[in-house]
């Protein structure tokens, strides 16, 4: 999508949570020019107040005052996913536009619950999953879809990295932030295969626990004629690949939640290569989406995000991972 008159009138953003996250979002949007920030919130004042003086916006003493700043025209929560459901209903509540970082919520009956909200109120609201708002995702599905690598055979995705020793960031490892290897990394896989192939026929999955959060997992996505096979981990170091293979080719994808290069080799040779802002991409097309009026995002539909969430609750019921607010 090409810059619009989102660029000559920055779209002005509250965000709710200034982590790490939310920074790097942040040097993505305001290096774009289709946003600014307007207000920030942190339930820690201090790192908000940094945040504030880092990126040129307000820090408050409250969400509500974030979330209703003038000039605040959307809502980007990025914070603790215990609480990206609350947060997204009182962004909603307030009549305000979200965008909520992923997870969306914590299970499918909440996200459900939130979108029918936010269908009530008539407020856009959105799960932030940069990946499909970006071109590369969107050239693989294409490659899929019109039959370029030929009939399905087999489908592997790796995302593992040791995040528990680089970060040690309690966010990771403890179940009442609802941590885990799972919905915090592991729902890459499972969307992007989700919105390759659609629901699955059946889902599998066994992995290893630590206290009381996933930290390895292997899941299997059946689709009848042939299987997708999804290694997540936050402990071992075995890289971020998409590999799909038909009877006419393969498609490589490195680093495929957020990739900027891939390539299609077999009977059709093609590849591609981009160096666009990833998050300042997401940020201005939702920006676009929202000024337009609509209520729903088209590179992120609600269906999408439930399904998605209903897969990753069917993986933690076979792994055994209940989280405090589920009990």
């Amino acid at each position: 999508m090409e810059k619009s008159s989102c660029t000559e009138k920055p779209f002005g953003w509250a965000f709710i949570g200034c982590g790490g996250i939310a920074a790097g979002v942040a040097e993505e949007l305001l290096k774009d020019g289709g946003g600014r920030i307007v207000a920030c919130w942190n339930r820690t004042k201090s790192r908000a107040e940094k945040f504030a003086a880092r990126f040129g916006c307000a820090a408050t003493d409250t969400a509500e005052q974030a979330i209703t700043y003038d000039g605040v025209e959307g809502v980007y929560v990025a914070t603790t996913h215990d609480v990206h459901g609350y947060f997204t209903r009182l962004a909603v509540s307030l009549g305000v536009p979200v965008l909520c970082e992923k997870p969306f919520t914590v299970n499918a009956r909440e996200a459900r619950e939130v979108f029918d909200f936010a269908r009530e109120k008539n407020v856009y609201a959105s799960e932030a999953m940069w990946t499909w708002h970006n071109k590369p995702a969107h050239i693989v599905r294409d490659w899929v879809k019109s039959g370029r690598v030929g009939e399905i055979k087999r489908a592997s995705v790796v995302y593992a990295f040791p995040l528990t020793a680089i970060y040690r960031n309690p966010r990771l490892t403890s179940p009442d932030l609802i941590g885990g290897a799972l919905l915090d990394i592991g729902i890459y896989p499972v969307r992007y295969m989700y919105e390759l192939f659609g629901m699955p026929q059946n889902i599998s999955a066994e992995g290893e626990l630590k206290g009381g959060v996933d930290v390895s997992e292997k899941i299997t996505m059946d689709y009848g004629a042939f299987r997708a096979e999804l290694s997540v981990s936050m402990e071992k170091l075995m890289g971020e690949k998409l590999v799909i293979e038909g009877s006419d080719g393969k498609i490589t994808v490195p680093f495929f939640h957020m990739a900027k290069r891939g390539r299609l080799s077999g009977k059709q040779k093609e590849k591609f290569k981009i160096d666009d802002l990833l998050y300042g991409t997401q940020f201005r097309q939702v920006a676009e989406e929202i000024r337009s009026g609509k209520k729903e995002s088209a590179f992120c539909p609600r269906q999408s995000t439930i399904d998605t969430m209903t897969l990753l609750d069917e993986c933690r019921r076979q792994l055994g991972v209940v989280y405090p607010c589920e009990k």
